[in-house]
């Protein structure tokens, strides 16, 4: 079983078992919390992040009717799905998947100046700050108020600004996790900006559904590659 850990994205999901007799892809919407998936020996699952600025704008739907839900990419879309699905099943390694996300989301056509770049400017500060950025430092930093930067974070992204700083600031707690082993909380709290431990606490069971200390032990068990942050 593995736990996805929300990173405030849109993801377009790519799987297929060992004998390739099951493959499909599929949209996660932006996520609150965690959730598990049973994994099998010789399972693929790629994927391509949206940056939360530029969600709306690739799926052409307001992307918090897709918070916390998991649609196949044909109903989102349909003329991206067979070319994809071609390139994806014939990719050996991450790197050959990479170049038929990117060839095919580029033949979508799409106009970077569509993209707000005064959320580009706000997901890129907080990412920067680990999360741990206030959103009145966020706004002041992107040159507008905070109820200008909320209306238009969540317009595009499907997420307010202080949702996708609480998950950043999880999931880069989880990733030290990884990276680290062994974890001083009180001293981890403290760099991750956190009141203290019981506040670290409180975050990691709202997102995860567990605490620090359970999920820590479960990450040694498990032997990680290159991580995707």
């Amino acid at each position: 079983v593995h736990e996805v850990i929300p990173d405030g994205c849109v993801s377009l999901v790519y799987h297929r078992n060992a004998d390739k007799t099951v493959s499909w892809l599929r949209v996660v919407g932006p996520r609150l919390v965690s959730f598990r998936t049973q994994v099998k020996a010789g399972d693929i699952f790629w994927n391509a992040r949206l940056s939360p600025a530029a969600c709306r704008l690739v799926l052409g739907c307001a992307p918090d009717s897709l918070q916390n839900q998991i649609l196949l990419l044909s109903q989102l879309l349909p003329r991206l799905v067979d070319d994809l699905f071609r390139q994806l099943n014939a990719s050996s390694n991450f790197a050959e998947a990479i170049a038929a996300f990117d060839s095919c989301l580029s033949s979508l056509e799409l106009k970077p100046a569509e993209v707000d770049t005064k959320v580009t400017a706000a997901v890129r500060f907080i990412e920067a700050s680990q999360g741990q950025a206030k959103i009145a430092e966020v706004a002041k930093a992107v040159e507008l108020s905070v109820r200008q930067l909320e209306r238009r974070f969540r317009a595009v992204s499907g997420l307010t600004p202080k949702q996708f700083a609480r998950i950043r600031r999880v999931r880069a707690t989880a990733l030290a996790l990884v990276e680290d082993g062994e974890v001083d909380w009180a001293s981890r709290a403290a760099e991750m900006g956190y009141a203290d431990q019981s506040h670290l606490t409180r975050e990691f069971v709202t997102v995860t559904g567990r605490s620090p200390v359970t999920f820590a032990e479960d990450i040694a068990r498990i032997k990680h590659g290159n991580l995707v942050k």
